[in-house]
């Protein structure tokens, strides 16, 4: 337990109880720091002795320099008053000095008087500068200036080394006033960096300094202007060096700096500027002056200073003259181009407009900056001014104070601000095309495809591999509409999700990116032409974008030719250890290039838009025309311009939601062509496409011809003596003028070989894979080719082994390769036929064009050498039987291209053949056509059933008139206008074709034209006139039938026959 020792306590009985009740130890304790606490006080009290016992001596020290400093200023001021009262009091004569004369004692006496002057100098004008009365403080120096030179001028009477002698104070009082004239002039142009002062006190401060410096007027208004650019200086460091600068920041900064020179310009006017009879501030002030009496108030007789003052006042009259008007304006003029060369120069080491973002941000910026130049209120100390000059009140400050003072009609904007934002907005431009170029990385994607392949993909994995491809056209909608009505389903949501599932996600993405980019660059200077200088922005701006977008996307597509030319070498290169790439994957690489080229070329909104006329930049133009765009534009050789641009500036001068803007009129008065550069680079994507899906197209050749090679090889049946599969017997009546007529019975196919027609659907399977209907033709046309010249040469090789290895082909088996060569010619004619013309032209020709075409077709090189090929299989025959043989075997094969056109729909309808031979059902037991009651044919487009009488199971078909179609009519049709509004009447006697009509009906329904076309050509009376039409459905159609619908579907579009 510790002890507790009271403080206070030191008597025997406290100690003795110490003892009693603590152990040594602790006693020994108290003992210990009650000596510690005695040292620590006997330290203190040492140290507060000493430390009081300096501060004494000192302060008698202080005491004692006091007392001597009072004595001695008493005895001087004693001194003096003694010296002054001896010059009033008369004293005796001295016996050996004569008194001074009266005028000698005045004379000493304004001497004093004038040394007070001086005396009293730093006083007054420090009461001056510290209530900003510049002018004041440097007049008093002046007038201090001008007692002290009258002081120093030489008498008969009295001397200057006589009046330093009795006046010692007045050199050392001289030196103390002359270093006033540094304030004077050191605080008047301090003052002249003050914001916010009424122009009086500006005009004060500038008096000042012309005053105490000596300057003119030229001098004063280039100081006035320098200070103000320090103003200018201040505001753009403050906005440059703020941490957090951005958009708002700058655009304030600009406003503050664009207030100062419109401020100071009207304020050069009312300190400077001569108008009328009214003295200019600057010369009211610096010229006026207090009577010359107040001047020199307690020197008596102040004629010299007087004279000297008047001297003073011709002088800076002489000085002060009113400047020019020319003078003023080319001043000005000057000093605000400094000014923009300021505003647009770096400031610590970066350019205050950099914050400013956007094309929609320099918008703002110079909405608001032309606010502040049009605004009263910037302004509003100059407004009492102006309407003394102009006599009434002013509504637009501004234009009169630059009418006054700049002498002519200056925008503000123009000179200072406009090639700054131009400069900017092109930065913003490229900048927008920059980080398109950054965000798009084509190489890596197509590099990542195939990657996780696994093992080696072979020709058949390739082809059993499953693939949306031209299935994503097909898909079912989840919100499936009505059957009656305008619309039936979401067409534009349903056809931007197939794209997108056809595309693929990452040439979506690319292609959205793409877009998305030159959308948001587009839209910027969109909003950045929104300005009265529109028209004259838009002839720079313009081309700067085109370019800009010009080399984004080119090196886009360059980026896509370096890839294309990598896997080019891929597949022409030998197998390498670590390099080894699979010809699938190529090909998939190939295919995704080629896709996204198609997405570029064919739906990009925004590439073709900016590269076209800036008329289609208009926003107010309706949705429709803008959807149509990008495929005019792209087009825009095939197409006339003019007409889409006036349809578009109609539309756009008549649109409910036009509102009064600059930029659309500027747009709308702009330059109809597009940029070359849109051709161009329409022609660089034109053959990357071409050069992408060309080595699809070689590959796949190859493979479906060593497929076909070997199923031609392994047909046994070319050697049989007896009539093969699908053959059929034809009976051949024979005129005899003896005997009257004969019947004769051959047999001839009906059909052509199943590896043929597995070799050809295979193809169109592939071209649905990649795209289907929405392929380009061209592409099919050089697959057709491709496949026509292969199917030549496996032909040729297979006849010429044959007969090298003796092993003739029965003419059982020539006459069935005579139809597959044939059939499979016919199929493939579209790639022989124009395919120059067809890739230079997209233009898509009419059926009676194409009539004309077969009419007037000349035969190529590839078509020769399928005649040589057949001219050297029917030499094997008999050429009687050849004879007999030939028509009707050329006729089978007619209507086998006839039943199958909508399965080969991809390849015949590059070239229809065959439209006036009347389609027949063949005779022979094996085929798969089944055969259905004798219905009424369809009048109109088959969305929902005619009505049908009852008799339309029992009786003869409809007769359809000729009159029911009128020429007009038809136009409508073809024009897409037919009314989809038919009922479907469930209750007639129609329920067998019923519910394959309505899913036709569906299908019909999401594929616009093609499919009218279909349903518009159902009668017996109309297949002559139509059947040509019918081509271009039929082809689109032969993507999505089965191979058993092809006879059904087949057999609508002509007379039925049971014969």
């Amino acid at each position: 337990m510790r002890m507790r020792y009271p403080s206070g306590y030191g008597d025997d009985r406290d100690a003795e109880s110490l003892f009693r009740s603590n152990p040594i130890s602790e006693i020994r304790n108290v003992e210990s720091a009650t000596n510690k606490q005695i040292q620590d006080k006997k330290e203190e009290l040492r140290q507060l002795v000493g430390t009081r016992y300096r501060d004494l001596i000192d302060s008698a020290d202080s005491i004692l320099l006091m007392k001597s400093a009072s004595e001695s200023i008493s005895s001087n001021i004693s001194s003096i008053h003694n010296s002054i009262r001896s010059l009033s009091v008369t004293e005796p004569p001295s016996p050996k000095l004569q008194a001074p004369s009266p005028p000698i004692r005045l004379r000493i006496y304004g001497i004093a008087c004038r040394v007070k002057y001086l005396v009293d100098t730093p006083e007054n004008i420090w009461g001056c500068l510290d209530e900003s009365k510049f002018l004041e403080a440097a007049a008093r120096f002046i007038r201090a200036k001008q007692v002290q030179a009258n002081l120093m001028v030489h008498n008969g009477d009295l001397e200057n080394k006589n009046i330093l002698s009795n006046f010692p104070l007045l050199q050392q009082q001289w030196q103390i006033v002359e270093s006033f004239k540094v304030q004077i002039s050191q605080r008047s142009r301090e003052r002249l960096l003050d914001r916010g002062l009424p122009i009086a006190d500006y005009a004060d401060a500038l008096a000042a300094v012309g005053v105490i410096d000596d300057l003119d007027p030229e001098k004063v208004l280039g100081l006035f202007l320098e200070a103000r650019k320090s103003w200018v200086l201040q505001t753009l460091t403050a906005s440059a060096g703020n941490v957090n600068v951005n958009s708002s920041v700058a655009i304030s900064g600009f406003c503050d700096v664009i207030g100062i020179i419109q401020v100071t310009i009207a304020q050069v006017g009312e300190l400077f500027l001569h108008v009328m009879n009214d003295m200019p501030l600057f010369y009211k002030v610096i010229l006026g002056s207090p009577p010359v009496s107040q001047l020199f108030g307690g020197i008596p007789n102040p004629d010299d200073e007087i004279r000297l003052w008047k001297s003073f006042r011709d002088k800076l009259e002489s000085v002060e003259v009113t400047l020019s008007k020319d003078f003023i304006s080319n001043t000005c003029w000057s000093w605000l181009r400094d000014c923009g060369t300021q505003i647009n120069s770096k400031i610590n080491g970066k350019f205050v407009i950099d914050a400013i973002a956007s094309g929609q941000d320099l918008r703002t910026a110079e909405k608001l900056i032309r606010q502040t130049i049009e605004s009263k209120e910037v302004l509003e100390g100059s407004l009492e001014w102006l309407k003394s000059v102009f006599g009434s009140e002013i509504e637009l400050p501004w234009n009169r104070i630059r009418e006054l003072v700049l002498e002519g009609d200056l925008d503000l904007w123009d000179e200072i601000f406009e090639n700054a934002f131009v400069k900017r907005m092109k930065v913003v431009i490229n900048s927008g095309f920059e980080d398109l170029t950054r965000a798009v990385n084509v190489s890596d994607v197509i590099r990542d495809i195939g990657v996780n392949a696994g093992e080696k993909m072979n020709f058949d994995a390739y082809l059993n591999k499953p693939s949306t491809g031209g299935g994503v056209w097909f898909t079912e909608s989840k919100k499936p509409g009505p059957l009656l009505g305008n619309k039936a389903f979401p067409e534009e949501d349903n056809l931007q999700s197939c794209l997108n599932a056809y595309f693929g996600p990452q040439v979506s993405r690319i292609r959205d990116e793409v877009d998305s980019r030159c959308q948001s660059v587009l839209e910027d200077l969109l909003s950045f032409l929104e300005s009265a200088k529109a028209s004259v922005r838009l002839k720079d701006l313009v081309p700067y974008l085109q370019n800009k977008c010009y080399e984004s996307v080119s090196a886009i597509l360059n980026e896509l030719k370096t890839e294309l030319d990598g896997l080019y070498t891929a597949t022409e290169s030998e197998y390498k250890q670590g390099n080894l790439v699979h010809h699938p994957i190529v090909v998939e690489r190939s295919l995704f290039i080629g896709r996204l080229l198609f997405a570029f070329e064919n739906h990009s909104k925004h590439i073709p838009l900016i590269l076209g006329s800036p008329r289609f930049w208009v926003k107010c133009t309706g949705p429709a025309i803008f959807e149509k765009l990008p495929s005019m534009l792209w087009q825009s050789k095939a197409t006339n311009n003019s007409s889409l641009s006036d349809t578009l500036g109609r539309q756009t001068l008549t649109s409910s939601q036009r509102q009064s803007s600059y930029a659309t009129a500027a747009l709308l008065g702009s330059n109809e062509s597009a940029s070359p550069k849109l051709d161009e680079l329409g022609k660089i994507i034109r053959e990357l496409y071409i050069k992408a899906l060309n080595l699809w197209i070689s590959w796949l050749s190859d493979e479906l011809s060593v497929f076909l090679a070997r199923e031609l090889g392994q047909d046994d049946g070319l050697s049989a003596t007896t009539p093969l599969r699908g053959w059929e017997d034809i009976v051949v009546k024979q005129e005899q003028s003896d005997e009257g007529s004969s019947e004769m019975k051959i047999s001839l196919p009906s059909m052509p070989s199943l590896y043929v027609i597995s070799f050809l659907c295979q193809a169109c399977e592939k071209i649905h894979s990649i795209g289907g209907h929405v392929l380009d033709k061209s592409i099919v046309q050089r697959f057709a080719l491709s496949l026509f010249e292969k199917v030549i040469s496996i032909y040729q090789n297979f006849l010429s082994t044959r007969e090298a290895a003796g092993a003739e082909v029965s003419e059982k088996g020539i006459l069935q390769v005579l139809l597959d060569i044939r059939f499979a010619a016919d199929v493939l004619s579209g790639g022989d036929f124009n395919v120059n013309e067809e890739l230079s032209k997209k233009t898509k020709p009419t059926p009676l064009l194409r009539r004309k075409q077969d009419q007037i077709q000349t035969k190529s090189v590839v078509r020769k050498r399928i005649d040589g090929l057949i001219s050297r299989l029917s030499q094997k025959l008999d050429p009687i039987d050849w004879l007999t043989y030939e028509p009707y075997l050329w006729e089978n094969e007619r209507q086998s291209y006839l039943r199958h056109a909508v399965l080969f729909g991809f390849f015949v309808q590059l070239n229809r053949m065959y439209t006036d031979t009347v389609q027949k059902l063949p005779t022979n037991s094996e085929s798969n056509i089944m055969r259905c009651s004798v219905v009424p044919r369809f009048k109109y487009l088959p969305i929902s059933a005619p009505a049908l009488s009852s008799r339309g199971t029992t009786g003869t078909p409809i007769k359809a008139a000729s009159s029911d179609m009128t020429s007009g009519s038809w136009k409508a049709y073809t024009n897409g206008d037919l009314s989809r509004k038919v009922d479907l009447d469930d209750n007639q006697s129609f329920s067998v074709a019923t519910p394959f009509l309505k899913s036709f009906m569906q299908v019909g329904s999401r594929f616009g034209e093609s499919t009218l076309k279909l349903g518009s050509i159902l009668t017996d009376g109309q297949v002559g006139i139509f059947k040509d039409r019918s081509a271009s459905a039929m082809s689109t159609f032969g993507d999505i039938l089965p191979v058993q619908a092809a006879g059904l579907l087949s057999s609508f579009t002509t007379t039925r026959s049971d014969s």
